[in-house]
C-alpha cells in the first residue's frame, strides 16, 4: 500500500530528514469517525473522497503532534482552507488517493513547513507549460513529463511553506527552478521574500511516489 511505501521511504532517509520535523502517515479514512466537531463541520458538504482524505490528514497531523509531545487537539480549517495549527507549532498536510502525510515542528525551530505527496507518474505534455519553463524542466531531468511531476510537487511544497509568511496567492510562474543551486527562486518579490531569493525544497522519489518537503529553518 502507498501509505506503507511512504513510511518505508521516510524511515530510510535517516539523517537526510530534517531534525526537529515530526512526520506521520495515514491512509485516507473511509470512516472518519474521530474528527472533532469543528473539523467535521469543515467537510460536512464535501464528497466522500475529500472527507476521507481530510480525515486521514487530520489523523496523521495528530500523530505527528504526539511525536513532538503535544497533546491531541482539533485542527480546524481556516477560510483559505489551510490547517490552523496549535500555538507554537508550524506544519503542513498533503495527500494523494491512497496516502496522507503531515509534518509539524516547533515554531522556535522552523518558520514554516510545506509538504507535498504525488504519484510519481508522467504528467500530460499539454500542461507542462503551466508548471514551468522548458529550461526548468530540462534542469530537473531528461524525461520532460516526469520532470514536470517533480517540478509540480516541488513548487507545491514551496508554495505551502511560503504562504503562512506572505499570505499571498500566486501561480507556478512566481517560482523558478535554479538547477545550479538545486532550489527554487522567487521570480518576483513576494514580501517578505525578495525577487531572486531561494526557497529550499528536498525531494525524494521511489516506488511510485514523489515526496517534496520545504522546511524554512530559523538557523
Amino acid at each position: 500500500m502507498p501509505a506503507a511505501v511512504l513510511e518505508k521511504m521516510i524511515a530510510g532517509l535517516g539523517s537526510a530528514w530534517p531534525a526537529g520535523v515530526a512526520v506521520a502517515i495515514c491512509p485516507p479514512q473511509s470512516e472518519p469517525g474521530d474528527l472533532y466537531p469543528v473539523e467535521e463541520a469543515a467537510v460536512s458538504r464535501a464528497v466522500t473522497g475529500r472527507r476521507a482524505e481530510f480525515a486521514g490528514g487530520r489523523r496523521a497531523a495528530r500523530r505527528a503532534l504526539a511525536a513532538l509531545g503535544h497533546p491531541e487537539v482539533a485542527i480546524p480549517m481556516a477560510e483559505d482552507r489551510s490547517p490552523i495549527w496549535p500555538e507554537g507549532i508550524v506544519g503542513s498536510v498533503s495527500h494523494c488517493d491512497t496516502a496522507c502525510i503531515a509534518v509539524v515542528a516547533r515554531q522556535t525551530d522552523y518558520m514554516a513547513l510545506g509538504v507535498d505527496i504525488e504519484p510519481f507518474n508522467p504528467l500530460p505534455e499539454d500542461i507542462l507549460p503551466e508548471i514551468g519553463l522548458a529550461s526548468e524542466l530540462d534542469a530537473v531531468g531528461p524525461d520532460r513529463r516526469l520532470a514536470g511531476r517533480q517540478l509540480f510537487s516541488a513548487k507545491e511544497a514551496a508554495y505551502k511553506a511560503q504562504y503562512p509568511l506572505s499570505r499571498t496567492l500566486f501561480g507556478f510562474d512566481a517560482l523558478r527552478y535554479d538547477g545550479a543551486v538545486r532550489a527554487l527562486r522567487f521570480a518576483r518579490p513576494v514580501p517578505p521574500f525578495a525577487k531572486g531569493q531561494t526557497i529550499p525544497v528536498s525531494q525524494w522519489t521511489g516506488d511510485g511516489l514523489c515526496l517534496s518537503l520545504s522546511a524554512l529553518s530559523r538557523t
